[in-house]
């Protein structure tokens, strides 16, 4: 188990050390170096982020009890499409209007070339 973890442990750190630094040709996940923020851009995008975070994490607090209201609908006998509808279109627009409030944050930060840029990885961006 100790040669397992050493290994594991070696193999990290050498990926780690040869892992590409080209930052033009590498994206990943809500890496916005790409972007070329300056320093005021970044620290506003952090604290929208981090509260986009907080209301995110209220947010699937949230669609956790709708979807609970949906399984106890399809358990019911008869099933109601009106409320099914109803309890969907709830959670499905409250996680629209929070998309858009980050969304419309981080667009007043950016500049036309940044915006044109940021919109290539849009999709990324999209609560689930």
């Amino acid at each position: 188990m100790k040669i397992l973890k050493i290994f594991l442990l070696l193999s990290s750190l050498f990926l780690f050390l040869n892992a590409s630094d080209d930052k033009h040709n590498r994206y990943s996940y809500k890496n916005l170096e790409y972007l070329n923020l300056n320093s005021e851009q970044l620290e506003k995008i952090k604290e929208v982020l981090i509260e986009s975070k907080r209301k995110y994490k209220d947010f699937y607090e949230y669609k956790q009890a709708k979807e609970d209201k949906l399984k106890d609908i399809i358990e019911n006998n008869i099933f109601d499409e009106k409320l099914y509808f109803d309890v969907l279109i709830d959670f499905k627009t409250k996680a629209s209007l929070l998309e858009i409030e980050k969304m419309k944050n981080i667009h007043t930060i950016l500049d036309e070339k940044q915006r044109k840029k940021f919109s290539k990885y849009l999709e990324e961006w999209e609560i689930e």
